[in-house]
């Protein structure tokens, strides 16, 4: 998953969550090619229709009236090598009074995204 947290700048208490759970199907992880060209369009649509479900976004979610500060999160598979530099931190989850919105996610013949804004209500 691959993960925007924001928080407030005087308090850095967590304010939103963009989540972006990716599956994979591992049984064909290692095959080569594994995209086709006709597939190519279907992954470019699903990422258009996220994107514009984000951008639509702003008519529900609060306006954030102070300045605030953000994190990415990646969360990986236990085997997989970690790069020199990057932190094992919190899951900096919204809580209290908080709402979840779960957006139309996409599939490949690999990978499923399953994006979700979680937001702490005014």
């Amino acid at each position: 998953a691959v993960v925007s947290t924001q928080s407030t700048g005087e308090t850095k208490e967590n304010i939103e969550r963009w989540s972006f759970d990716i599956a994979c199907d591992k049984s064909i992880r290692n095959c080569p090619d594994l995209t086709k060209p006709a597939e190519l369009k279907t992954i470019q649509k699903g990422i258009q229709d996220v994107i514009r479900q984000i951008v639509s976004s702003v008519t529900f979610l609060p306006i954030l009236e102070s300045s605030c500060s953000f994190d990415i999160l990646v969360y990986t598979d236990h085997d997989v090598t970690i790069p020199v530099g990057w932190d094992e931190t919190t899951a900096k989850i919204v809580v209290g009074g908080s709402e979840n919105v779960q957006l139309k996610g996409f599939s490949t013949s690999v990978h499923t995204v399953t994006p979700t804004i979680s937001y702490k209500m005014p």
